[in-house]
């Protein structure tokens, strides 16, 4: 294990700034990890919401930016439109069990198996694979709650009549009073397309989530390790010698570089994460969805729906690595409790 990794040597004593796998007690790590990841996501899903319809809709033909969507929402369906297929997604949080195992053990591989010795490099690559593994649960849950979110308003969210077929299968169910809206949105698109119905645009995801993954990692170590540097010159400077002080603030320092790293995802894939949404929720082919977002959209798929992402992005990923790394720091084994920087 390199000091550039860990920094711990318990024969020296020294600190242990990031944690790996074979640091947490696990029985403790997975449940706390569950129960800050459904905070987080509940205080952020309408943000989600918002943004999904800010995407669908054609130009801007309902809403003129994401304030106007907020407003619109609350005063036309009501507060709980904004939490609308939100039970839907509470699969995705067994995906951020899989997400963490693939990411930290692929971690490992790399750095002690394959020699890879960059912390940026390693956690871009293990954060894409790890994408890529979650989509498995994340593409049909998105699929079934966006529909949840413009069921009641197709005309301008879903485009023409030939795309409009699972809410048609919908509204004709005659099933209102039997079901959850989400029970017959599932059942809806399986009698319209089948069980490859819920993993359509599977393979957008996968362009959209692994290149997301790997600037997120990439942004968020170079800017860690920015904050360090700064912060250990000024400390310096202050102490009046040559010798730096030991890394302080580091908790403050990895939720500003989670929130940098998640907006600066958000700007880079804006218009994978349009391509996306439109192809699982229009029911168009990738080459169909193209050519409507050059027609109609032109550069604004560059910032469509994307001032909700940033503030959606920037303010998750910062709660979630406040959120991960206490959860880790405070499941570390015993033998490493010492050693833990805060």
């Amino acid at each position: 294990m390199t000091s550039s990794d860990t920094d711990l040597d318990l024969g020296t004593n020294q600190k242990l700034h990031i944690i790996e796998w074979e640091h947490l007690d696990l029985y403790k790590f997975y449940p706390l990890a569950m129960c800050s990841s459904w905070t987080v996501r509940c205080l952020l899903y309408p943000m989600s919401v918002v943004k999904s319809r800010l995407q669908l809709q054609k130009q801007n033909n309902v809403y003129k930016g994401m304030r106007h969507a907020f407003v619109h929402i609350i005063q036309h369906e009501g507060p709980g439109a904004l939490y609308r297929g939100f039970w839907m997604t509470l699969p995705q949080l067994s995906a951020s069990f899989i997400y963490s195992s693939v990411y930290e053990r692929l971690r490992d591989v790399l750095q002690y198996n394959m020699g890879l010795t960059s912390v940026s490099a390693v956690s871009a690559l293990a954060g894409g694979a790890a994408s890529t593994c979650t989509q498995l649960i994340f593409v049909p849950t998105d699929i079934i709650a966006q529909h949840m979110m413009v069921h009641n308003n197709p005309k301008s969210f879903i485009g023409g009549a030939k795309n409009a077929a699972v809410i048609d299968q919908l509204r004709s169910d005659g099933l209102e009073r039997k079901r959850t809206l989400g029970l017959r949105v599932i059942s809806a698109v399986y009698k319209v397309d089948g069980f490859k119905g819920f993993y359509r645009g599977f393979f957008s995801s996968i362009m959209l989530y692994i290149p997301s993954s790997m600037v997120f990692w990439s942004t968020y170590y170079h800017v860690l390790d920015a904050f360090k540097y700064i912060r250990t010159r000024f400390s310096i400077k202050a102490a009046g010698d040559d010798r730096p002080d030991e890394y302080a603030n580091l908790f403050v320092d990895q939720a500003l570089s989670g929130s940098v790293g998640g907006i600066m995802a958000a700007v880079c894939t804006n218009p994978l994460e349009v391509l996306r949404i439109r192809i699982q929720v229009h029911r168009t082919s990738y080459y169909e969805t193209l050519r409507r977002l050059v027609k109609f959209e032109g550069l604004r798929v560059f910032t469509k729906g994307l001032a909700p992402r940033m503030i959606n992005n920037g303010i998750y990923s910062c709660l979630i690595m406040l959120g991960y790394e206490t959860v880790k720091k405070t499941c570390v084994l015993p033998e490493y409790q010492n050693s833990v920087v805060w």
